[in-house]
């Protein structure tokens, strides 16, 4: 609902914000979205001093103007390895709200924040609760973010602000964040909208740096200066403080061309070269202090004996604010105070401020910054803030602070193993290239035999495995365990486990079986029975891949109650999503249905989002098969979107792969060929070649399902010429079929049946890939087709993939039409028709209606003519929603209220209300019960969600 009508632009003044009219245009647009109900995020980016901080406080100040609430946060260089530090100052004035998002949300904000005791929670269950906040303060009033030095943010603060960058609908929240150009941060923000602040123009400029100087400015002066600055709004400020009178006016020569940054850092020491030595103490205290507050100030000035007011002389000439907290006019007179320091009296100042320290982390950062050398205590403190920092989420902050630690060990074991701890950390955060470094440093620390060898492989296993090399991974894994499988054979099974999970990456599943045999015949008595379990759970999951569906089912049935307990989340979620997935290759539906609800309903309640992508993309495929399409395209969907917006390209490559094959059959074609390219793209960037399989098909499927047989046919033989040497089972990737449908349709007969005898010989696929060869069998067959398609006919009733019975009926009736049995062909026709629509297949739903209108007669009429009454096939209309939408509406359906879905979704209430009325205008329906009524033929039993 909207909160007001459209504001107009405000006007800034123009000594206040010379030539950033663009800019501020811009942003009061946003705010003006946000009056209206819209959020947005903004990404300004540019070279230090260009003004985004001023155009920050001018959004701080409009806002004010408006109504809004306005919350702050800046990063700090000396900040950035404390995590949630950031976002600790960020939320700090919404954190009375924590009582009206999601219980476990708050419990993880609670945790990351320290505001109360570590507790496990998942990575993005902490930016769910930020979105929370936000939107819970916007039900009041509109809110404004602001994040300056976004470049300097701690990792986890970042990664938060980000996420809910991305995901922000309709909550009537601005977030406006500033940065260097850092390519990281770029990058990072991907898919938020971006601007680049530049220099001023001339004319700008001189105006600029003519109010800047009080006394006379000669012309040429003016020029050299503003050639110097090249539009940089601090440099037009600053550079003439470091000028004498005479200078500026001309009467005397400049020094020559001097880069800005470096007029810029001279202006700054000759301002701070004329204050009190006690007022330039007391600022480096402040330029070192991890968080800038008042009190923790005062506490360490009278420590260094310094007076209470030590810094009014920078206040009065405007260097530094004092408030609750201390800031400085800019953050690189910050860096121009610490860096211009004396070493000896930077390291007290850091030793002082150990002393009053009130965290953990910021101890032992201190204490490192104060240590002259190698320091075992030192180290010590900075492990036990690495491993604070990793039980509060902060995986990077905690790989920097065991890197340090590894620094400042007095012993090559001791550093050696704090290198690896940083290096499984730097893994785990996506920074595999720094990991491989500190693997390489304690590999040369420790020698050939040391004890920390096995570990040291096994992080070079992941490293490897995470920078695209499984094969590398495996050889280094399965080498060591044979080394050491005598004397710890416990720890050998593990590292083949390991090895074996680099066959799932590149598909060799033979491989995997051999090896996870291997492994678990290594297990010792006594042994962790998970462990077991779930290296029978892999094995089996490469048996079903295989179509050694009787292996599979003696290694995965006995597992079920593991996958589907309470503890499924401390479990590998790929595993586990992956004993889901493959009992849909062989028609185990119950199986199936248990593992992916239970493990996709505990991740919800847990807000753990990285847990909930793989298995709504293998739920989506187990929802295409059993006829819920309109379900499958918003689990595929959902999939996709959350890992865009948490960067998670490996599982991106795989989710976009599913949601196009949903989107082929649905005939929703630009969509469904952008993903299934984007995914092909990623695939090969990665060396993914498993996972083209799945896009190429979706690609295939896509030309076959728009009837374009001789695209399906090249597309389908590149499918068989990656699939082929895999080895797979034929209800893995279900192509045989299309392939030799495609192949006979183009006249290609030869070449078909030799694709049937390939289908034929591969193993596997149930009662469905029997059903499927005696279609095509059908298709190929002469006179003596009949018999074939009521064979496939008689397997499709027990198959349990309602589109693969409407596709056997179809070509049944194709081939009864051509022999002009017409009244048998209205039949299967007829048939296939009903079910195409029901399901939302348009395309083939539109083949069945042109043959069926071949036929002639009242049943092609019939077909035709609207349903009595006017009313749709129960899910008629639902190809008018997005995948997005789609899900709302499941959820709605199930009869919960906008604040559930929203926390089922990581979205806000209001977001839910937005898409809620989009998807009542599209469908003209009035009411949740209507809604609920055309969506029951898409709820699967149960009440997963």
């Amino acid at each position: 609902m909207a909160r007001s009508a459209r504001c107009r632009p405000h006007q800034p003044q123009p000594d206040v914000l010379l030539g950033r009219q663009r800019e501020v245009a811009h942003i009061d647009d946003l705010l003006a979205g946000a009056l209206a109900g819209t959020s947005s995020a903004l990404l300004l980016h540019g070279e230090p001093g260009i003004g985004k901080s001023a155009l920050l406080r001018h959004a701080g100040e409009r806002a004010t103007e408006l109504g809004f609430g306005v919350v702050r946060t800046r990063g700090f260089e000396s900040e950035s390895d404390i995590p949630f530090a950031g976002l600790l100052e960020l939320l700090t004035p919404l954190l009375a709200l924590r009582d009206r998002i999601p219980e476990v949300q708050a419990r993880a904000l609670g945790s990351a924040l320290a505001l109360e005791p570590p507790a496990p929670f998942d990575r993005f269950a902490v930016p769910a609760g930020m979105l929370g906040l936000l939107a819970a303060a916007a039900e009041g009033r509109p809110q404004l973010v602001i994040a300056d030095d976004v470049h300097w943010l701690d990792d986890a603060s970042r990664d938060a602000t980000i996420f809910v960058a991305r995901r922000l609908g309709a909550e009537g929240v601005v977030l406006l964040c500033a940065s260097r150009p850092d390519e990281a941060v770029l990058e990072a923000f991907t898919g938020v909208l971006a601007m680049e602040v530049t220099g001023l123009g001339d004319d700008d400029a001189g105006a600029l740096l003519r109010r800047a100087v009080a006394g006379t400015l000669g012309e040429r002066v003016a020029g050299d200066l503003i050639a110097t600055a090249r539009g940089n709004p601090l440099a037009l400020t600053e550079i003439p403080r470091a000028l004498t009178a005479e200078q500026l006016a001309g009467l005397r020569p400049l020094d020559g061309p001097v880069p800005a940054g470096q007029q810029i850092e001279r202006a700054f020491a000759r301002q701070l070269s004329g204050l009190p030595e006690p007022t330039r103490e007391a600022l480096l205290v402040v330029a070192a202090m991890h968080t800038a507050r008042h009190d923790l100030l005062v506490d360490a000035l009278a420590r260094r004996g310094l007076p209470a007011d030590a810094l009014e002389p920078a206040q009065r000439d405007g260097l530094v604010g004092v408030d609750r907290l201390v800031e400085f006019s800019h953050p690189l007179l910050r860096s121009a105070i610490y860096h211009g320091a004396d070493p000896v009296l930077r390291r007290g100042v850091h030793a002082t401020l150990a002393e009053v320290s009130v965290s953990v982390g910021r101890r032992a950062w201190h204490l490192a910054a104060a240590a002259q050398g190698p320091d075992e205590a030192v180290a010590a403190a900075l492990e036990a803030a690495a491993g604070e920092a990793r039980a509060r989420g902060g995986v990077i902050a905690g790989a920097r602070a065991f890197e340090r630690a590894a620094d400042l060990s007095t012993d090559a074991q001791g550093r050696a193993r704090r290198l690896l701890e940083a290096a499984s950390d730097y893994v785990q955060g996506g920074e595999a290239d720094r990991a491989l470094v500190l693997v390489d440093e304690a590999q040369g620390l420790v020698g050939a035999d040391a004890a920390l060898t096995p570990e040291i492989v096994r992080v070079r296993g992941r490293v490897e495995m995470r920078r695209g090399a499984p094969l590398a991974a495996n050889a280094l894994l399965v080498a060591e365990a044979e080394r050491i499988e005598g004397d710890q054979p416990g720890v050998a099974a593990s590292l083949m486990l390991e090895a074996a999970v680099a066959h799932m990456m590149t598909g060799d599943m033979e491989a995997l079986v051999a090896l996870g045999d291997r492994a678990r015949a290594l297990l010792p008595e006594g042994a962790d029975p998970a462990l077991g379990m779930l290296a029978g759970v892999l094995v089996g999951e490469a048996h079903a891949a295989l179509g050694h569906e009787d292996e599979a089912d003696a290694l995965l049935d006995p597992a079920l109650p593991l996958l589907t307990s309470e503890h499924v989340l401390t479990l590998p979620s790929e595993l586990v999503g992956m004993a889901g997935q493959c009992a849909v290759w062989y028609e185990r539906w119950d199986r199936a249905t248990a593992v992916l609800d239970h493990l996709i309903g505990a991740a919800r309640e847990a807000s753990a989002i990285n847990q909930l992508i793989y298995p709504l993309a293998a739920r989506s495929g187990l929802h295409f098969r059993r006829g819920r399409w309109a379900a499958a395209l918003a689990d595929a969907g959902e999939s996709a979107r959350l890992a865009r917006e948490t960067g998670l390209l490996p599982l991106l490559t795989f989710t976009l792969s599913v949601l196009a094959h949903v989107e082929a059959g649905m005939g929703r074609r630009d969509e469904a060929r952008a993903h299934a390219r984007e995914s092909l793209q990623l695939g090969e960037a990665a060396g993914a070649s498993a996972v083209m399989v799945y896009a190429v098909n979706a690609l295939a499927f896509d030309a076959l399902s728009a009837g374009e047989a001789e695209a399906a046919a090249e597309l389908h033989d590149r499918v068989h010429r990656l699939a082929a040497p895999l080895h797979i089972q034929r209800g893995l990737v279900q192509y045989g079929a299309n392939r030799v449908e495609a192949l006979a349709r183009v006249g290609r007969t030869d070449e078909a049946f030799q694709a049937l005898e390939d289908f034929a010989d591969a193993p596997g696929g149930g009662t469905w890939a029997q059903g499927a060869l005696a279609r095509c069998r059908g298709i190929l067959a002469g006179k003596a087709y009949e018999q074939h398609f009521e064979a496939a006919l008689a397997h499709h009733g027990q198959d349990g993939q309602p589109f693969e019975r409407a596709r056997t009926q179809l070509c049944f009736g194709e081939r009864l039409r051509r022999d002009r049995r017409r009244a048998d062909a209205r039949e299967q026709l007829g048939d296939a028709l009903e079910a195409f629509e029901r399901l939302g297949a348009a395309p083939w739903a539109e083949r069945a209606r042109v043959e069926l209108r071949a036929t002639g007669g009242a049943a092609a009429a019939a077909a035709e003519a609207p349903t009595p009454g006017g009313e749709a096939a129960p899910a008629a209309g639902l190809e008018e929603l997005t995948a997005h939408e789609l899900q709302i509406a499941r959820l709605v359906a199930y009869g919960m209220t906008n604040r559930e879905v929203a926390a089922k979704l990581f979205l806000s209430p209001k977001t839910i209300e937005y898409h809620l009325s989009q998807i009542y205008r599209k469908l003209d329906l009035r009411s949740r019960t209507q809604l609920a009524g055309l969506m029951a033929s898409e709820l699967p039993e149960g009440r997963a969600a």
